[in-house]
């Protein structure tokens, strides 16, 4: 997309610029679906520059024509969301160019897809059960909007073309198209907070939406958690996660006039989803919710590591559901036993405290499903902890050397020479 040096975007009042970014700010797709970016207007570079802006809170113009829509929404509404987020946060005086509504006669209806679970919920919903082409999915969007890592680094584009491949055979299955999309927005915000990219990455999803708007007119953002477990748990996302803390009445925000951007699956909770994919051969064939498959060092396939949060947030369900057999072919079912009590455990003690626990815990007793007591968590965990602390100050009295020789010995590993 034809994007404007990052020091024509975004001046500062007194004239100076910010330091150590990139110097032009880009979206890309293929060359033969260039016809879908609207580079007539500067829309899709508007949230990015205002979370950058009011973080080190000077004032904000951009270079070009924007939806009217969407700024009057931002200066008006969406700055007060931002600083309800973050402390770190301040509202700024943004001005542009001029007003301009995108060209183009869009028709297009997309979604991001991931095969994730609320991905493939909403894929389920909008393209598989919907049947009024006003609101039926006829197209799908890979984003790569530095999940994976930095867009320029080798190992990252492999990361990101792997899992495009995999998500593509998917998407064939499906019957409908996938779109490669590319950007460096997360460059810009990375240098804000480390980790940001879980934290307000998201705003570079809803932008790379509206730098489509040409061809796209509705665009579905997939959301984790239920309009109650929101309402619940929403503030302890405060400054962590913005998607959970804000998206469902945050995202209606972000339209133009040719535009709209819906937030999907916040009907239903985490397990529903899961409950609802149980049966779909498509899920049961490419469901990858695992959070360790964008990490460096890992092999970008389909299969998930079936030990981190999210694999176990969705194993659990299933397992209630008797239906972990019909996952076999993208979970390691007989590690997730191995670790099973464990996760219980944690469901347990955070039931109550965490919307997902919270929700798991509910519907595992639901389907009768054998939960420890929450006084068997609880010593669980006081057990844990004194056992590392007896192992700090083992490690303390007789040193690292000593220690870990033991510790293999005991281990049954083979000694290592000096």
């Amino acid at each position: 997309m034809a994007g404007q040096s990052w020091l024509q975007i975004l001046r500062t009042q007194g004239g100076g610029v910010l330091p150590n970014f990139e110097p032009v700010i880009w979206l890309s797709v293929e060359d033969e679906h260039a016809d879908m970016l609207s580079d007539d207007v500067y829309d899709a570079f508007v949230l990015i520059p205002l979370y950058i802006a009011m973080y080190y809170k000077q004032d904000l113009h951009i270079h070009g024509s924007v939806s009217k829509k969407l700024y009057k929404n931002v200066v008006d509404y969406f700055q007060y969301i931002l600083c309800g987020f973050s402390p770190d946060l301040s509202r700024v005086n943004v001005s542009v160019d001029g007003f301009k509504i995108a060209d183009g006669n869009p028709s297009v209806i997309g979604t991001g897809f991931s095969c994730g679970v609320d991905s493939l919920s909403t894929v389920y919903d909008r393209y598989v059960k919907e049947d009024d082409p006003d609101y039926r999915i006829n197209a799908l969007f890979f984003l790569d909007t530095g999940w994976h890592g930095d867009v320029h680094e080798e190992e990252s584009i492999r990361l990101c073309m792997e899992h495009y491949s995999t998500n593509k055979k998917a998407a064939d299955e499906l019957g409908l198209p996938l779109y490669l999309v590319r950007t460096n927005f997360h460059a810009f915000i990375y240098e804000i907070y480390y980790g940001v990219v879980g934290k307000m990455g998201y705003l570079a999803n809803y932008s790379c939406a509206l730098g489509l708007q040409r061809a796209v007119k509705k665009y579905y953002i997939s959301n984790a958690l239920s309009y109650e477990q929101i309402l619940i748990f929403g503030y302890h996302f405060k400054g962590k996660d913005f998607s959970e803390y804000s998206e469902s009445y945050s995202v209606p925000l972000i339209q133009t006039e040719k535009i709209n951007l819906v937030i999907d699956g916040c009907q239903y909770e985490r397990s529903q989803k899961v409950e609802k994919l149980a049966d779909w051969e498509i899920a049961q064939k490419y469901l990858t919710p695992c959070a360790m498959k964008s990490f460096k060092g890992r092999e970008a396939h389909a299969d998930n590591c079936s030990e981190c949060v999210k694999c176990l947030r969705t194993l659990l369900p299933l397992e209630a559901l008797g239906k972990l057999k019909n996952f076999s072919r993208v979970f390691d079912v007989g590690k997730y036993r191995k670790l099973a009590r464990k996760y219980k455990f944690d469901v347990v003690f955070n039931n109550g405290r965490d919307g997902f626990s919270t929700d798991n815990y509910k519907f595992c007793v639901a389907h009768g499903l054998k939960m420890p007591s929450y006084f068997t968590a609880w010593m669980y965990f006081l057990s844990a902890k004194l056992v590392r602390a007896v192992k700090i100050f083992v490690r303390k009295i007789t040193g690292d050397r000593f220690y870990d020789a033991v510790k293999k010995k005991l281990k049954g590993d083979p000694p290592v020479k000096p």
